[in-house]
């Protein structure tokens, strides 16, 4: 009664939305899951009519972004951010979150490749910062990717690193990673060789100084340290020169080089046969031991059956030969 009271055109958008094939289309990267439509209509009398309807989404997979490279690298190298979403997207859109309106769309790639490819051409000042990307399928779009941290460093002259008390030290012993600038910057970083991303940060006044107690073998290795403002946390100075930290009395595991393993190719060696002889003869005499105990269990189960049943039992005794053409005794 009340859509009836209602004009033509609201009570056939009222009936259209509360159909339960009708999906919201979007029309941005951002979701629209959990939100609301919600429709007033106000009589001439202050009487308010408010209808909430739920609106319904796809909800697509989130892509996997990437930059090749590397996403550390060095002032003016290029570098290409790759996103990826399933096969036969027809665009993804990349944005620059520290630039809320700089993003890029492109067209996903022909099948049977997935992705996009967003070249930024040489690394500098500005392409620095947090990315993300998404996709879409027809009007709907997927969730966004994880951020992705863009570093790019050489913007500053390296700064002095230094390990105290040395570079080779013993197992157990405390060691501190000392990293200062002339620059003044507030925030350092350390990284590893072999390691993805940064090894520790460390805010405060230069020098800063990273203590490392009771040193194992998990920390030998070659280290870089790098300093930035933190007011720009992805504009970095140049490597300090790399320093190596090694632990004398660590636990090591040994190394076989390749060209030293003797590995088979042909035939299994003789040296098999003895030991495969061993293993027959005492196969054998278990299934014969075996053998005696089961024949032994079932004669006296006869016996025991017999004396049960009141039937006279005679155990097997020898054999008498018998002559040629005589009846048996």
């Amino acid at each position: 009664m009340i859509l009836r009271s209602l004009p033509a055109n609201l009570s056939r958008l009222l009936e259209a939305l509360s159909s339960p094939g009708v999906r919201a289309k979007g029309t941005g990267p951002s979701s629209l899951r959990g939100r609301f439509v919600c429709l007033t209509r106000c009589s001439p009398a202050g009487l308010c009519l408010s209808l909430g309807m739920p609106v319904h989404t796809v909800l697509l997979s989130k892509p996997i972004l990437w930059a090749k490279p590397r996403s550390m690298v060095a002032w003016g190298t290029d570098i290409i951010l790759w996103c990826q979403g399933p096969s036969g997207v027809e665009m993804y859109r990349l944005e620059h979150l520290d630039s809320p309106s700089d993003y890029k769309d492109q067209p996903g790639l022909p099948r049977p490749e997935a992705g996009a490819r967003f070249p930024l051409g040489g690394a500098l000042a500005d392409a620095a910062g947090r990315y993300r990307c998404s996709y879409r399928n027809g009007s709907y779009w997927s969730q966004p990717s994880n951020q992705l941290e863009l570093v790019v460093t050489d913007l500053y002259d390296k700064p002095s690193f230094s390990i105290l008390p040395g570079t080779e030290v013993s197992s157990g012993e405390n060691v501190t990673f000392s990293c200062s600038s002339r620059f003044g910057f507030n925030m350092f970083a350390i990284t590893k060789e072999g390691r993805t991303g940064i090894w520790r940060t460390q805010e405060g006044r230069p020098p800063v100084h990273f203590p490392i107690p009771e040193v194992t073998s998990s920390h030998k290795g070659t280290y870089q340290c790098y300093g930035f403002d933190s007011d720009f946390p992805y504009l970095w100075t140049a490597p300090s020169e790399p320093l190596e930290l090694r632990v004398k009395g660590a636990p090591t595991s040994p190394h076989i080089s390749p060209e030293k393993l003797d590995i088979p190719t042909g035939p299994p060696s003789q040296d098999y046969t003895v030991s495969n002889l061993v293993r027959l003869v005492l196969a054998g005499l278990i299934v014969v031991a075996l053998g005696g105990f089961l024949a032994e269990a079932w004669q006296a189960w006869r016996a025991e059956f017999h004396l049960l049943s009141g039937a006279p039992f005679q155990a097997p005794g020898p054999t008498v030969p018998q002559e040629k053409g005589l009846p048996p005794q």
